[in-house]
């Protein structure tokens, strides 16, 4: 009953975080110059600190759920890590900055380009924000973007995919874990998405990608070409409705009827970590103790990634599409499985 309590008040919260998204990223990503202004501080409020109360409360809920049905370490781990980020990038850095919209910065590519905007004087987004910021805190912001983008990079590398999108990335995965129990809001079970639903996705995975990358381009060029005002405001709202028609409304309605990792098979940025946690040998291993084939990793996985066949041989789990949030690990009984790179297993490797 108790469990049943929580899961409802998560999936009411859920429906609520999801209307104020949309109502408020339209007002003010979408509407007049004079509704945005008029709507910005209350955007301000619900992308920064309201967010944050819902990371810690959720998490809260969804740890203690988790924990009844069993295991929770990497859980928790990722509910600590979305916290501390939440912290860092929607309270403390603003307060420090002077830039509520800070986390926008906080988006490496080739996710968004509004970084890339704001470093270009003529733009509509560097000009809307002079007035607030200035040139310094434009300037600091865009140097913010850069160390965090490299330290992402680097970070991938080492310690996988599994510090960005189950620790760090305030988009899609911190609602996909502390909501986890209220996803999908319209159904009570969770289907894998079969191989021919996957083999889709991974087509759609590189459009998505290249799409990205055009925008991205399209910005760094701009310095060194000659683009009309006109030009580069279509630009940015062509852009701007991909942003809210492609990512944040289709990644919500995941939520609402799928999974809540479905968009992560989408994500650019995602697409471009999972080559970098290659590089790493990001993996999953099996052979801490045996696998008895039971499927809990299987079912657990939020990616409908087949873990089972590989570890009842023993062998690791490699796939593109792992974000690393463990919950496969937690859920085996037996505790054969657990989560490696190259630089974790060297660490963990005694002299």
């Amino acid at each position: 009953m108790k469990q049943t309590k929580e899961i409802r008040a998560l999936q009411i919260v859920l429906a609520l975080y999801i209307i104020f998204s949309l109502v408020l990223a339209s007002l003010n990503q979408g509407g007049s110059p004079e509704v945005a202004a008029k709507v910005a501080p209350w955007w301000h409020f619900y992308e920064n600190q309201f967010k944050t109360f819902l990371i810690v409360l959720c998490g809260v809920l969804t740890y203690h759920i988790a924990k009844r049905k069993g295991k929770a370490g990497m859980r928790l781990k990722n509910f600590i890590g979305f916290t501390v980020s939440a912290l860092m990038i929607h309270i403390l850095l603003p307060l420090f900055a002077g830039n509520p919209e800070l986390y926008f910065f906080a988006m490496p590519l080739p996710w968004t380009t509004i970084p890339l905007q704001a470093g270009i004087p003529s733009s509509s987004f560097a000009q809307s924000h002079q007035a607030t910021l200035g040139l310094d805190g434009i300037g600091w912001a865009l140097t913010f973007f850069w160390v965090y983008s490299i330290l992402v990079g680097i970070t991938t590398v080492l310690f996988g995919r599994r510090l960005h999108c189950s620790h760090l990335c305030l988009f899609n995965g911190f609602a996909a874990e502390v909501f986890d129990p209220a996803i999908p809001l319209l159904t009570k079970v969770r289907h894998p998405l079969k191989e021919g639903t996957l083999k889709t996705l991974r087509s759609i995975r590189v459009v998505y990608l290249l799409i990205a990358l055009f925008f991205t381009v399209f910005w760094l060029i701009v310095p060194s070409v000659a683009f009309s005002s006109a030009t580069m405001q279509i630009m940015r709202m062509i852009e701007l409705f991909w942003y809210l028609l492609a990512n944040l409304m289709l990644a919500m309605a995941f939520w609402v009827v799928s999974v809540g990792r479905l968009y992560c098979h989408l994500c650019p940025l995602g697409t471009v970590l999972a080559v970098l946690a290659r590089l790493g040998r990001m993996r999953i291993e099996s052979g801490k103790t045996h696998c008895i084939g039971c499927g809990a990793c299987d079912r657990a996985c939020p990616l409908s990634i087949s873990i089972k066949e590989y570890a009842m041989q023993g062998k690791s789990v490699v796939s593109d599409q792992c974000v690393g949030c463990g919950h496969c690990v937690d859920a085996c009984p037996t505790g054969t499985l657990f989560y490696e790179t190259a630089f974790l297993h060297l660490l963990r490797k005694e002299p």
